[in-house]
């Protein structure tokens, strides 16, 4: 349920815990929420933060294009096939090496959303276009606050590229897979009140920069998820799923933060 779990987000979980141990896009879619019928917000729902997402670190990598096409009409899916990993990501050596498999793997998982975006946005009708291509701005806007949040804790380090690139790879595939429409397991009830609780967890382990930021990614992801269930007509299905792939993503920082 919480997407492919690459080889890259294990040596994430390495790296992360001798780091702390030793311390003592190109997502160039047409951009993609209904307001869910349980109440909001709640302890997982923050009420107040500047919801404009911090700009990357200039020593990070190139992060992806935030570019939005305006939307066309339904044509073939154009969008080339993922390109395999390179050779030496099978047995990277050193960081160097491991943040360019990083970011490879950024790159391989991107194209498959973008696939999956157009066969989606293929399938709608025009006004529903339109809402995904909404959503999918609003993803966008998620996606970069959370790993602005993820690599906080690394910043100015040699890792922190890896750590930054695997938290787009792993929001990517769960957006590939939402976007597949698979099912929860959860009734939507039921995955609200974890994330709830995850969400408290996390924030009273965090140092007040970092509260800050997770505040501005959790207000995005409200925004995204809302939008995104409106093309799904609103269905609790769509917001139990998105709220199962949101308690994973933050269920993955409490655990790396505890280390």
């Amino acid at each position: 349920m919480q997407g492919a779990l690459t080889w890259t987000r294990l040596l994430m979980g390495v790296a992360m815990a001798v780091a702390i141990a030793s311390c003592g896009g190109n997502a160039s879619l047409d951009a993609e929420e209904s307001t869910p019928t349980a109440s909001t917000p709640t302890a997982s729902t923050p009420v107040a933060a500047d919801s404009t997402p911090a700009a990357p670190n200039p020593s990070e990598p190139a992060t992806p294009a935030e570019t939005t096409p305006a939307p066309v009409a339904a044509t073939p899916n154009t969008t080339p096939p993922p390109a395999p990993l390179p050779a030496e990501c099978s047995n990277p050596v050193d960081q160097a090496t491991m943040n360019r498999c990083a970011r490879a793997e950024y790159d391989q998982v991107d194209a498959e959303l973008n696939q999956r975006y157009q066969a989606v946005k293929n399938s709608l009708s025009v006004d529903k276009q339109d809402v995904l291509v909404t959503a999918g701005r609003a993803w966008i806007e998620f996606r970069d606050a959370n790993c602005e949040f993820v690599q906080m804790q690394f910043e100015g380090g040699s890792i922190q590229p890896m750590v930054y690139l695997g938290c787009l790879t792993q929001l990517t595939q769960d957006r590939i897979d939402e976007l597949a429409g698979v099912s929860a397991s959860l009734s939507y009830e039921a995955a609200d009140q974890q994330l709830n609780q995850v969400y408290q967890e996390i924030q009273v382990i965090l140092p007040e920069p970092e509260q800050e930021q997770l505040t501005t990614a959790q207000l995005a992801w409200l925004e995204y998820r809302d939008l995104q269930c409106t093309v799904d007509g609103s269905s609790n299905a769509c917001l139990a799923l998105l709220t199962e792939f949101r308690t994973g993503q933050l269920r993955n920082q409490l655990e790396a933060r505890s280390l």
